[in-house]
């Protein structure tokens, strides 16, 4: 993934993105641009998205803020070329130990998209190269 710097923020352009909401002023995503060519119209069809994660007060992420580092990213189905709102049906996440300080590196994988639902595996790696926090998420399809 590129550097944290090299990655695209709220402040890379006007798109907004589907769904979002006011916990998203309270976070610092960044997203690899190989990833975000959904929000140009010109999605890659591959089901991943990645990004860097913090908090937009400057904090440290804590083992808490690792259960909204899991599902901060945008879906991975805006990947796929659908559109839309996905909705979680259930969501497994497994705390692994507490990240070092700096910002955490987030990659999310959709290998199934079927009978209107799909999956999504996430890893969270800190700066100390530590795997920190996975989930599995199934989540409803967008119809459109």
């Amino acid at each position: 993934m590129p550097p944290y710097e090299h990655c695209l923020g709220a402040d890379a352009g006007s798109v907004v993105i589907p769904g979002s909401s006011a916990i998203a002023d309270r976070l610092d995503v960044r997203l690899d641009p190989a990833t975000a060519g959904w929000a140009v119209g010109a999605p890659s069809g591959k089901g991943e998205m990645r990004g860097w994660f913090g908090l937009a007060d400057g904090r440290d992420a804590d083992p808490l803020s690792l259960l909204l580092a899991v599902d901060a990213l945008p879906p991975t189905s805006f990947e796929l070329g659908l559109k839309g709102w996905t909705p979680t049906v259930e969501l497994t996440a497994h705390i692994r130990c507490r990240p070092a300080p700096g910002p955490l590196r987030v990659s999310i994988t959709t290998r199934n998209l079927a009978g209107g639902f799909l999956e999504e595996d996430a890893e969270v790696w800190d700066s100390a190269d530590r795997l920190v926090a996975q989930s599995r998420q199934l989540a409803r399809a967008p119809r459109g």
